[in-house]
């Protein structure tokens, strides 16, 4: 976005306080607002941020452990081109930040640097990810002081279409007016949870849309006195809330789809089996980014539409990773992979770095996926999932963290500090949660992301 025209925004919807939003590795969007009269000046230098804020748990706490204290300081810049005016609420403008050092240079600790650095490494390959985050949440209602799911009705329920649409509408709206093209919209299983799918965008555009979108789903339920809960199982009499993301790679010169052949078996091109193969093999580490809370780790059970076993498929919405057939007539723009353990807990700039980490990692490699599964995994017996290495997942945070703990790849691309940092944050995290009486993890995350 060019200067003038950013400036005649701010006149022309009356502006009076400018957001500069950045994602830290708790998967929390936060930021700082200032005056549009100030624009010129934190566009060049910054706000600043201690090094400390992007070590803390989603409590706000700061383990003693983490290697950044409250001594020295980052700065929250933001990125002109993400500029959009908030229609879900007037006066608000808000601008996608990176964190710098005070120096100018990427801060070790920013994801989005990260996910840049990633994008990069595509590049020199000739190569573009285009991705799309596909969110479920749960909207509530106040009924006589408490928060309650909005309706107790069927998958795909007409009638919960209708109890929500003084919602659903103006969201659609809002979202549409950001850029963010709605593809679907519909009830899914759990109580009162929804699901809008959106259309995939190419590489930084594709995980800060995901950040625009929360942040739209959250501010116009407020603005229209609902609540939203991306919590991944917020109830355990009901569905979880899963944030699936579908990926793909494209030419950067031809805008080809590569992980598309024609001729190959569900149209799957050998590429596209060599970064999933990469994805599973490094599985337990990409779970330590894709579902990072000890909440998410209740989503995993079988039968359950949200995969436990490690496994590939074709249409196989029970498997890790689903080869999604394309439309027809539209195979190469819309044959892509779905990862299905990932909710919308996670970092979407350090989830898309975890999936690429891990998926080029396939390719270097020249991995194999094995061989597809054609049923649900939990319809296997265990001497069958075994047989075909299709390991259960981790069963809880701790073991996904251990396993990132061990991974050298993700030591070496990731970079040991950060590692050992995210490390820190989340079992302070997990140490938090199990001090915490029983059923009090529901509170500490229903409404935090």
């Amino acid at each position: 976005m060019q200067r003038d025209l950013l400036e005649k925004q701010l006149r022309e919807y009356n502006v009076e306080l400018v957001r500069a939003i950045y994602v830290g590795p708790d998967g929390i969007a936060r930021g700082k607002a200032f005056l549009p009269g100030s624009i010129d000046d934190v566009l060049a230098h910054g706000l600043g941020l201690t090094q400390a804020q992007a070590s803390v748990t989603v409590f706000d706490h700061l383990p003693p452990e983490s290697q950044f204290q409250p001594v020295g300081e980052v700065r929250i810049c933001p990125d002109i081109n993400t500029f959009q005016v908030l229609p879900y609420l007037p006066g608000h403008a808000r601008m996608i930040s990176n964190l710098n050092t005070i120096q100018g240079d990427p801060w070790e600790l920013c994801p989005r640097h990260l996910l840049q650095t990633f994008l990069d490494r595509l590049s020199e390959r000739g190569l573009v990810l285009r991705a799309a985050f596909e969110n479920e949440f749960t909207i509530y209602r106040n009924v006589n002081g408490n928060w309650e799911p909005l309706d107790q009705t069927n998958c795909f329920s007409s009638a919960a279409m209708d109890m929500a649409s003084p919602y659903i509408l103006p969201m659609l709206s809002a979202l549409e007016q950001q850029g963010v093209q709605v593809e679907k919209y519909y009830p899914e299983a759990g109580h009162g949870q929804h699901e809008i799918p959106i259309r995939h965008q190419a590489g930084m555009l594709s995980a800060d849309q995901q950040v625009i979108f929360k942040e739209t789903v959250r501010g116009v339920a407020l603005a229209n006195d609902f609540r939203i809960s991306f919590m991944p199982k917020a109830s355990p009499d009901s569905a979880g809330n899963g944030c699936h993301i579908h990926f793909s790679l494209w030419d950067k010169e031809s805008e080809q789809n590569l992980f598309y052949d024609p001729n190959a078996a569900f149209g799957l091109s050998e590429l596209a089996l060599q970064f999933t193969a990469g994805v599973l093999n490094h599985l337990p580490a990409v779970m330590a980014f894709t579902a990072p809370t000890t909440n998410s780790y209740s989503r995993f059970v079988e039968r359950c539409w949200s995969s436990c076993y490690a496994s590939w498929g074709p249409d196989n919405r029970e498997a890790t990773l689903r080869a999604a057939s394309g439309f027809l007539g539209q195979e190469s723009a819309t044959v892509n992979v779905e990862f299905k353990p990932s909710d919308p807990t996670c970092n979407p700039y350090l989830a898309l770095s975890a999936l690429l980490c891990a998926g080029l990692d396939g390719i270097d490699q020249g991995a194999s996926p094995g061989e597809p599964v054609m049923t649900d995994p939990a319809l296997l017996s265990e001497a069958e999932r075994e047989s075909r290495g299709m390991r259960r997942y981790p069963s809880d945070l701790s073991v996904s963290l251990s396993a990132l703990e061990a991974d050298s790849l993700f030591q070496r691309q990731f970079g040991e500090s950060r590692i050992q940092d995210y490390l820190t944050m989340k079992r302070a995290e997990i140490e938090m949660i199990n001090s915490l009486e029983h059923a009090a993890e529901q509170t500490a995350y229903l409404f935090r992301f």
